[in-house]
């Protein structure tokens, strides 16, 4: 019994896939008469000429600057797009500059009235209700009217 070696047989396979391929040239001889370029792909014959004719090239070139017109309108858009894009963050950084001095403004005015306001508390405690309650209402009235003048 004689030892295979793996080189052994795969060179084996090789040499029946080598003889089986030769067996298949010699049965078909004149491949030319139904293939004019004698060419095969995956085992079936190629029947149509299937080389580039001038039309096609002209044709693919077309194509491609039909990508290219493509390609420059859509490098447009995103240009375009990107130029609205500056324009609205510009547009939205102005608002907020004006709403923040609007903001400013009004709490300098806030502080400025605040500032010039003078509040007393002397009045506040000097009559209690219990002692405003004991008065007449003639005396209570010219007490409200002075103090509405000082208003």
């Amino acid at each position: 019994m004689e030892k295979i070696s793996p080189l052994r047989a795969s060179l084996k396979a090789f040499e029946q896939f080598k003889a089986q391929r030769a067996q298949k040239r010699q049965e078909s001889q004149n491949p030319n008469a139904t293939n004019p370029f004698g060419l095969t792909f995956k085992g079936s014959m190629i029947k149509m000429d299937v080389f580039e004719s001038q039309a096609s090239k002209v044709q693919k070139t077309e194509e491609n600057n039909g990508f290219k017109e493509n390609f420059q309108k859509a490098g447009k858009l995103a240009a375009s797009a990107w130029v609205s894009t500056i324009n609205r963050l510009n547009s939205m950084k102005q608002s907020m500059i004006s709403f923040g001095n609007r903001i400013k403004e009004s709490t300098m005015n806030t502080w400025d009235k605040l500032n010039k306001t003078e509040i007393n508390f002397t009045g506040l405690f000097r009559d209690s209700v219990s002692s405003l309650q004991k008065r007449p209402v003639m005396e209570l009235e010219a007490m409200l009217s002075e103090e509405l003048q000082t208003i």
